[in-house]
């Protein structure tokens, strides 16, 4: 049995935190353990730096401090990453609600300057891990969050950007997860990001209408 999983024109490894994608990668990772979020995060932001990505998380948590404690190859550190501007943090509800409501067009407008940024630099690509705030659904502009995970996978399309959205299990609805599994065209399982089974491209075109 091959190694790799393929979906239209991408082929994703199994194990793929030092893969360095071509085409933009949406992915949805629904969590219950913290730890394993934690890893996730850590470890996909590390590789990316490793790969010469410039890398953004935007998160509740001290990512700082933990990524402060990975151990990076070719002697390099977050220190360095900061300074070079190869890394960033961002607290993750000024990201979401830095107007007072949930605003697609302003999240996609940010996510658009990310990727400009790494033009005149040479980094080879980009990467964010975005973890969802659970405050989204009751916020004003809240009900607008599946036509901005719609509109992200268009944002994405043929850019070398990849886009991990972390979802907390304990913390959403049932039915606004499965809305969210129907939109994302991968998943991270236990640090593995393959094709997503739930992914329609049906959904994707009816919530973008």
């Amino acid at each position: 049995m091959s190694g790799l999983y393929t979906t239209a024109d991408k082929q994703v490894p199994p194990a793929s935190w030092e893969q360095s994608f071509d085409s933009g990668i949406h992915v949805c990772q629904l969590f219950s353990d913290e730890e394993d979020r934690l890893e996730s995060m850590i470890r996909y932001l590390a590789s990316g730096i490793e790969a010469g990505q410039k890398c953004g998380c935007w998160t509740f948590d001290d990512a700082q401090s933990l990524l402060a404690a990975e151990s990076f190859e070719a002697g390099l550190s977050m220190d360095d990453a900061r300074a070079r501007g190869q890394l960033s943090f961002e607290d993750a509800d000024r990201v979401w609600f830095a107007d007072g409501k949930f605003d697609p067009e302003r999240l996609l407008s940010q996510l658009s300057d990310f990727h400009d940024s790494t033009g005149g630099k040479a980094w080879k690509g980009s990467r964010i891990v975005a973890e969802i705030s659970p405050a989204i659904p009751e916020m004003p502009g809240g009900g607008r969050l599946i036509e901005y995970e719609v509109e992200v996978n268009r944002f994405l399309r043929g850019k070398p950007m990849t886009v991990i959205c972390q979802y907390d299990l304990r913390r959403f609805s049932g039915s606004v997860l499965l809305d969210v599994l129907h939109v994302h065209p991968y998943v991270m399982i236990r640090g593995s990001i393959m094709p997503n089974p739930f992914y329609s491209l049906a959904e994707d075109a009816l919530a973008a209408a």
